[in-house]
């Protein structure tokens, strides 16, 4: 629905598109401001406008310069360096953009809460559990990651990646290891309310794939895996 409020801009290389100018009269008796995205200063459209874009090109790419080939990538560019710094003068932020697109792909990801994606059977495993188990759990939890808990509280986590670093720097004594002798002590985590996109940011920030997920009481509630 048109408001007299809303400024229309109207695209025609030429300026004498019939389509477009028969637009014109009821525009103006609507109030509505209008913008010319044109290369003819002096067209129908320009004259009737209130501002006129100029997108003149010296030719087009196409052989015969008629196709709007050059022209259309001029026009393609306007519009984003204008959509650019209109986002700029109105701080537009992502959260704006999952209000007003949320059918998306874009819009549903900036919505999403971690807790709609985690996951909640969680690998779990003692301080004092042996290296042979630990593998067995981590093989069994699909996730890649154990989480070493001791009276409901989180103590470490143990990912594929301390697997490789306790091989690496114990050899085969790492079967005589536990569980609190290579895992990751103090590991991250978040909030289940939070924006599921923060979270992705946040281990790409920090190059891991998997977040403990945590609620109002820090307690553990879930897991979340991000695959770059």
């Amino acid at each position: 629905m048109l408001k007299p409020i809303d400024i229309v801009m109207l695209i025609s290389y030429s300026g004498e598109t019939d389509d477009v100018n028969k637009l014109i009269p009821s525009l103006k008796n609507f109030g509505n401001k209008i913008i010319a995205v044109t290369s003819n200063k002096n067209s129908t459209l320009a004259r009737h406008a209130d501002y006129v874009l100029d997108i003149t090109v010296e030719r087009e790419v196409c052989p015969n310069n008629l196709a709007p080939t050059t022209s259309a990538l001029v026009t393609l560019a306007l519009g984003d360096a204008l959509a650019v710094s209109l986002i700029t003068a109105r701080n537009f932020q992502p959260a704006d953009f999952a209000k007003f697109h949320p059918g998306g792909s874009l819009g549903r990801r900036l919505l999403c809460k971690v807790k709609d994606q985690m996951q909640t059977r969680l690998p779990t495993i003692l301080p004092n559990t042996n290296f042979t188990d630990c593998l067995t759990v981590m093989n069994e939890g699909r996730m890649g990651v154990a989480l070493v808990m001791e009276n409901e509280q989180l103590k470490g986590i143990i990912t594929d990646g301390d697997i490789r670093r306790a091989l690496t720097a114990n050899g085969a004594e790492t079967l005589n290891k536990t569980a609190k002798d290579f895992m990751t002590s103090s590991p991250k985590t978040i909030h289940q309310d939070e924006f599921l996109s923060k979270a992705e940011d946040f281990m790409k920030a920090k190059k891991i794939h998997s977040l403990v997920v945590v609620n109002d009481e820090n307690h553990v509630v879930g897991l979340v895996e991000f695959s770059s």
